[in-house]
């Protein structure tokens, strides 16, 4: 009999209270089931994830956490469905509770008879009535808690904890594969802000040359484009993505122009140059608009019948002057002007109709010249940003993931020898590892035999050949040939093979230039402006001190890198405000570049 069936009988021959006591313990019945089936299913859920754990330290595993997250919703789902599928019915919670409430199977044939139909004999009737009356009388004085309580079996409890404690270890304990997923990470952002550079470089050029299609400028841009769906898609990859820029960089290569930067200011020049040639104005295309320009020449062409031969010959000579004037620079467009204006100045002089004609085609051959010539100013443009964005894409990638310059130090901070060469080849006047005396050698090699006036312990500059005997006043004297070596070994005898540091990394040191001299106080910050006051004079006498001593700190030595930081952003800033071609900004970008400290 179904339960809604059973329960309606048991509400009419055994009373409400009896079917609210049944499913009660029909409730813990369920209860018990299902923490029985939970506990199996979390050992289960805890040896997934700690094979998922075992697995990402195998091999660089990404997913790794969206598997355990997996592994844990398919262990709550498979619960889900036993603990459904486990519901007991009011028959199994009253045959079970017989059994955890001691009751003699009283509750089973109560139900048994509740769904049977009453007896025909009299006897038999009786009888199930006084079965019915003991049941409910039973099951209302029974203790419902002491049924049913929750039993968690053994083995997968005990399997659960061995699992729990192996995935405790492994979630503690170092991953070395962390470092690999950190470089792929970094490696994608890298990958996709160069990506975003590089649509942004397309996205410019593709404005600037909306008015003037040019293929050559189409296909870069396509190219462009192309590259940064790449980065986009699979840039985890260091050495793939630097390939793919790689690639790109030596296509740009070949459209590059070496000279670009001065064709690119002779071009305004010569724009200017034109508009005034052309229209006879000395305040013409004061901007040096090449597209102003051309109009310019074919308005020059349009107006070329209407002109006198004293102007037509103004006009032509001022064309010759542009044109050798741009003959370094622009040879192509040089050329189309000198033709424009040998055949201006012929019709001016002959007056013939088809000389006029072969004027204007050749003013209009000279536009469309000028045209061309701003379009490769363009691409060369487009071609230059396009090549500082790569570089300084494929520099943020091959660096993604690494510590910055500083972190972790640079050779020779630890255990090294302190100074470099001296002027006559001795080592500077910082204490090496190998135990090289200090003070300031001498200039030539020469006994000097006078005490120095300035304090040993100054690094030397160029390496020499003669050695040093000069005292400095630290009392020490400087001795031995000169040497270019990076790194002087210890004094004694070595045992062993290792020849390197012992101590950990040190921030980096710059050749012995951690302090550089820059009396900012004196000759003031970059961008300062300069200039001399006080009155003009004979000055005084000069004095030669003969006292010697330590001198104090003015504050004219200062931090290599705040001196360097200090002038590249002054450069950026005037970048910016002027008008600079492209290339000559990543000349200056380039040299600050390499003056960064590397090493």
């Amino acid at each position: 009999m179904a339960d809604r069936a059973l329960a309606a009988a048991i509400t009419e021959r055994l009373g409400p209270d009896a079917l609210r006591r049944l499913r009660s313990l029909r409730r813990r019945l369920w209860l018990r089931r299902s923490l029985r089936v939970a506990a199996i299913a979390l050992a289960a859920a805890i040896g997934g994830i700690a094979l998922v754990q075992l697995a990402a330290r195998t091999v660089a595993l990404e997913s790794a956490p969206w598997l355990m997250a997996a592994v844990a919703g398919l262990a709550l789902a498979a619960w889900a469905i036993a603990s459904w599928r486990l519901r007991p019915s009011l028959t199994d919670a009253a045959r079970g509770a017989d059994a955890e409430l001691s009751l003699r199977e009283r509750l089973g044939t109560a139900l048994e008879l509740v769904a049977e139909p009453d007896p025909e004999d009299p006897l038999a009737a009786e009888l199930a009535a006084r079965q019915l009356v003991d049941a409910r009388a039973r099951l209302a004085s029974a203790e419902l808690r002491s049924a049913f309580r929750p039993r968690i079996a053994r083995r997968p409890m005990g399997a659960g904890g061995i699992l729990l404690a192996l995935l405790v270890v492994l979630i503690v304990w170092p991953n070395p594969q962390d470092a690999v997923l950190r470089d792929r990470r970094a490696a994608r952002d890298a990958s996709r802000e160069v990506a975003q550079r590089i649509e942004e470089v397309a996205r410019e050029a593709e404005k600037e040359g909306a008015e003037a299609p040019d293929p050559r400028r189409d296909a870069l841009l396509e190219q462009l484009r192309r590259l940064a769906r790449q980065l986009r898609e699979a840039g985890d990859d260091k050495q793939d993505v630097l390939a793919k820029i790689g690639a790109v960089q030596e296509q740009l290569a070949r459209l590059t122009d070496p000279q670009a930067a001065m064709k690119d200011a002779g071009l305004t020049q010569l724009a200017e140059q034109i508009s005034k040639a052309a229209t006879g104005k000395e305040d013409a295309n004061p901007e040096g608009d090449p597209e102003q320009a051309a109009k310019d020449l074919e308005a020059l062409k349009d107006q070329l019948k209407k002109m006198s031969s004293a102007q037509a010959a103004a006009r032509a000579e001022a064309l010759q002057r542009a044109a050798q004037g741009a003959a370094g620079t622009q040879p192509e467009l040089a050329d189309r002007l000198a033709e424009a204006a040998d055949a201006l100045e012929k019709a001016a002089r002959t007056g013939n109709p088809q000389d006029q004609q072969a004027a204007a085609d050749a003013l209009q051959r000279a536009a469309d010249a000028t045209r061309q010539s701003d379009q490769n100013r363009q691409l060369q443009r487009t071609v230059a940003r396009a090549q500082s964005a790569l570089q300084d894409g494929a520099r943020q990638v091959a660096r993604a993931g690494q510590p910055q310059a500083g972190s972790s130090g640079q050779p020779g901070a630890s255990g090294q020898p302190g100074g470099q060469p001296g002027a006559s080849g001795q080592p500077g006047g910082q204490p090496g590892a190998s135990g090289q005396p200090g003070g300031q050698p001498g200039a030539s090699g020469q006994p000097g035999g006078q005490p120095g006036g300035q304090p040993g312990g100054q690094p030397g500059t160029q390496p020499g050949t003669q050695p040093g005997t000069q005292p400095g006043t630290g009392g020490q004297l400087g001795g031995g040939g000169g040497t270019t070596v990076r790194r002087i070994p210890g004094g004694g005898v070595r045992i062993g093979s290792f020849n390197g540091p012992t101590q950990g990394n040190k921030d980096y040191t710059v050749s012995g230039l951690d302090d550089v001299f820059a009396p900012f106080d004196r000759i003031g910050q970059p961008g300062d402006p300069s200039y001399i006051a006080g009155q003009g004079g004979d000055g005084g006498q000069d004095q030669t001190g003969s006292g010697s001593g330590v001198g104090f700190d003015n504050d004219a030595l200062v931090p290599y890198s705040s001196v360097l930081d200090l002038f590249r952003q002054f450069a950026n800033f005037q970048l910016d405000r002027q008008q600079v071609p492209i290339t000559l900004k990543d000349l200056v970008r380039d040299y600050f570049s390499r003056l960064e400290p590397t090493e």
